[in-house]
C-alpha cells in the first residue's frame, strides 16, 4: 500500500439507492471500517502514518481530506469520521496502537451555523438530522497528544 487511503464509516452505508442509515447499519458500518483499518495497518509499509480527521458533520472534514491527500504523502492512512469526544476515539486509537503506527489528530472546526448550512445543502440521503448535528457539535473535544496522537491540531474551516 503506497497511495494515501481514506477510510470513512459512512462509505459503508452506501447502497445503489443512496446512503441508508439505521442504527444497525451504522454499527455494521463502523465494524467494517475498523476491520478495513486493521487490514490496512497490518499491510502498512515502513513510514506509514495515520491521520484521524474529525469534527462535526458539515465542518468540511472530507473536503479537507480531498484537498490535502496528496500533501499527506504515500503511505498515509486517513480515517475520516465525526469522533467528537475522546471517548469516541478510544477504540480507534486502541486499534492503531496495536500496530505501533504514528497517528496525527486533526479537528476540522467550523461554526455551528456554517455546519448546519452545509448540511442543509446535502442530498436528502446524506443530510444529518439537525438535532444530531447539534448534539455532535456540543460534544466536540479537540484531539490531544495525551490520547496517543503524536501531533494534534485544529483546522478552522470557513
Amino acid at each position: 500500500m503506497d497511495l494515501p487511503l481514506v477510510i470513512n464509516p459512512d462509505d459503508y452505508l452506501e447502497t445503489e439507492f443512496g446512503r441508508e442509515f439505521t442504527p444497525e447499519r451504522n454499527r455494521q458500518a463502523w465494524q467494517l471500517a475498523y476491520a478495513r483499518l486493521r487490514l490496512v495497518l497490518s499491510e502498512a509499509s515502513e513510514g506509514a502514518h495515520v491521520y484521524v480527521v474529525m469534527g462535526v458533520q458539515g465542518a468540511g472534514k472530507s473536503r479537507w481530506v480531498s484537498e490535502n491527500l496528496e500533501r499527506l504523502g504515500r503511505g498515509a492512512i486517513v480515517f475520516d469520521a465525526a469522533l467528537p469526544a475522546r471517548r469516541h476515539r478510544e477504540e480507534l486509537l486502541s486499534i492503531i496502537r496495536e500496530y505501533a503506527i504514528p497517528v496525527t489528530g486533526i479537528l476540522v472546526s467550523a461554526p455551528l451555523e456554517l455546519a448546519l448550512a452545509r448540511n442543509a445543502q446535502r442530498s436528502a440521503d446524506k443530510r444529518v438530522p439537525e438535532e444530531a448535528l447539534k448534539s455532535v457539535f456540543n460534544m466536540l473535544e479537540p484531539p490531544d497528544e495525551d490520547e496517543g496522537f503524536v501531533r494534534a491540531q485544529t483546522i478552522v474551516s470557513g
